[in-house]
């Protein structure tokens, strides 16, 4: 298979009219988080403490809307 340009693939020079923008900041749920682009996991080069035990870790995993040690997790 020969290489191709990436021009190939792009569409036309089409700006998106102002109406059809996606603009967040008009969105009256300014604190719901997108769950498609919310990290799972977390690494601190400092140990944090655990919200549920208290226990200070370098490694936290998302466990509903707070970040949780390896024991604390609901897995």
């Amino acid at each position: 298979m020969p290489n191709r340009s990436l021009d190939d693939f792009a569409g036309g020079d089409d700006p998106i009219p102002a109406d059809d923008a996606d603009d967040a900041t008009d969105s009256d749920d300014a604190d719901v988080r997108d769950v498609s682009t919310l990290a799972t996991y977390r690494w601190t080069p400092e140990p944090a403490a655990c919200p549920q035990c208290g226990e200070s870790v370098q490694k936290r995993w998302l466990d509903g809307d707070e970040y949780v040690c390896l024991d604390c997790k609901d897995w």
